[in-house]
């Protein structure tokens, strides 16, 4: 189970590290993104039980909450100076990617690939595509495979905070919430 994990948090890295080169094959994002209907800032958290996360929080009071038990894995930052890091809680199903603040570490995504989580309109793994419409209207991009809720980012220089969800044969299959980041420097 450990090394099917630590696969899985290192093809997460891999496609962190992807999006590290300018594509210009790759589809482009609106200059100015609409949120869907139903879909606002306050649904960029993730719940189990009665806790409720969300990014912008330092790893710190993650690792508080969860304990040390984590695997751990990091590469250079491509948008700040330092590194990006993960930390993957097994026994939680869910990874939290950091990027670098000084000395600490903010949460700027949680990926959610098993378990009881649920966002904050219930919708979680299992749920269907209809489902997810239904809560939070139509996606603000997607593909075969992904559904993209995005609010516009505040600055030219930033990504529109985010939630998205996987999908295999019709069903969610993993959740994702990130944070508004920064995309890079002129």
């Amino acid at each position: 189970m450990k090394k099917v994990f630590a696969l899985i948090l290192a093809l997460v890295m891999c496609f962190a590290l992807v999006g590290c080169g300018e594509d210009e094959t790759a589809s482009p994002s609106p200059d100015v993104v609409e949120p869907a209907a139903g879909f606002s800032a306050s649904d960029l958290t993730l719940k189990n039980g009665d806790k409720e996360y969300k990014c912008d929080v330092y790893i710190d009071d993650i690792i508080a909450d969860f304990g040390e038990n984590y695997v751990y894995s990091e590469a250079m930052s491509c948008a700040y100076d330092g590194m990006d890091k993960v930390y993957g809680y097994a026994d939680a199903n869910i990874d939290f990617s950091t990027r670098p603040d000084g000395d600490k570490d903010i949460v700027c995504e949680m990926y959610v690939h098993g378990g009881d989580w649920e966002t904050s309109k219930g919708i979680k793994l299992g749920s269907s595509r209809e489902q997810v419409i239904e809560a939070y209207g139509e996606p603000t991009q997607e593909t075969n495979l992904m559904f993209y809720y995005i609010l516009p980012a505040s600055n030219a220089e930033s990504e529109g905070a985010s939630l998205y969800f996987e999908f295999a044969n019709n069903a969610v299959s993993a959740i994702g919430v990130t944070a508004e980041q920064l995309i890079g420097e002129e």
